[in-house]
């Protein structure tokens, strides 16, 4: 039985990062209005709460509107049968097939068997291509694309506004209760008929400490996606070029270990003690501590590393101590790559 393909983040399976944005929000809203917001002077409790509800209010609007909208590639054909066999192409069905050009790239999807866009790519979570393609958030349960990418953005900003205004006001108020002239204890006093100064205190710790994880946990995100937008890469861009360069690193690593062990035993061999010892404890303080400056081989690892940056083979002077100890005949063959189109691979094998 072919799977259902999920329109939007409102329809199900509900995930338990979605529901409890669900539950966290709301609470944080009444807890300002009914607890934190009576406590402050009337001439700052009014225009604080006016514009903690209209970040709240913006961050409930955009947070909808990024998961009700359907980032899904514009090619794909409308709900029915979902690998397409009645249909040319995806062209011929598709409900949105005016908005693509006749010659604009596209890439065959074989689990939605219909041509899609050259960045579009196949989410596994909502089983269906989407239009430039950046990530599968858990928190709005659906996937962002082209189509709800600045919502998403948006909802980010209006709850890091939110949450530092909420957290803001929390530690002012608990500030002025210890430190201030006692105008918050008694407006607690007034305001729930009760000594209830400590009780107070406690819960307002209690949102201050979850509000500041939520925050380190926000920030992290707006300011990755600020980078990722000043580089012009997606997540998913961004991620396969991260993997790229770990297998790179991974492999230099590995010639790198190679050369060294060939250098130490030719070292050995000659009877150099002084240079068997560096290249020895220089491998140690490379690989425990990262401390490359004592390492003999850095300095080939550099003339290799910009050889390669300029286009050209690595360069061998042959008066290196890795580079068969001055004679050139130890040299290591740099093994093969698991493909020069690995890295597309990986791009693609969702799709």
């Amino acid at each position: 039985m072919d799977r259902v393909r999920r329109v939007n983040g409102l329809e199900s399976p509900y995930t338990p990062a979605q529901l409890s944005t669900w539950v966290y929000l709301p609470t944080l809203v009444l807890e300002f209005l009914f607890f934190a917001s009576p406590l402050l002077p009337l001439a700052a409790s009014v225009p604080c709460s006016v514009v903690f509800v209209i970040s709240a209010a913006a961050s409930a609007y955009y947070g909808y509107t990024a998961m009700s909208t359907d980032p899904a590639d514009p090619r794909l054909p409308s709900q029915g049968p979902q690998h397409g066999h009645d249909h040319d192409n995806g062209h011929e069905h598709a409900p949105n097939a005016g908005l693509w050009g006749p010659n604009e790239p596209t890439k065959q999807c074989w689990l939605c068997d219909v041509q899609v866009g050259e960045k579009s790519m196949h989410c596994k979570f909502c089983n269906k291509c989407v239009d430039q393609f950046d990530h599968h958030c858990m928190w709005l349960n659906t996937c962002v694309g082209k189509a709800n990418y600045a919502y998403f953005f948006r909802t980010m900003v209006w709850i890091t506004v939110m949450l530092s205004i909420h957290g803001a006001i929390q530690l002012a108020l608990v500030l002025d209760i210890y430190l201030g002239n006692g105008g918050s204890e008694m407006r607690a006093e007034d305001w729930f008929n009760a000594d209830a100064t400590l009780a107070v205190v406690i819960v307002m710790c209690v949102f201050i400490f979850m509000d500041l994880v939520a925050l380190s946990l926000i920030l992290q995100l707006l300011l990755f996606h600020v980078r990722l937008q000043k580089e012009g890469l997606s997540t998913y861009q961004f991620i396969v070029r991260d993997n790229k360069r770990k297998r790179e690193q991974a492999q230099q690593e590995s010639l790198l270990l190679q050369k060294r062990t060939v250098a130490m035993a030719k070292a050995g061999e000659e009877g150099r003690t002084g240079d068997y010892m560096r290249l020895r404890y220089g491998g140690l303080l490379r690989q425990s501590c990262g401390i490359t400056c004592c390492d003999p081989l850095e300095k080939e690892q550099r003339i290799e590393a910009d050889a390669r940056e300029a286009g050209g083979p690595p360069v061998a002077n042959g008066k290196g101590i890795g580079n068969g100890i001055g004679n050139g005949h130890h040299n290591v063959p740099v093994r093969p790559s698991k493909g020069e189109n690995e890295e597309s691979k990986e791009a693609e094998e969702n799709t």
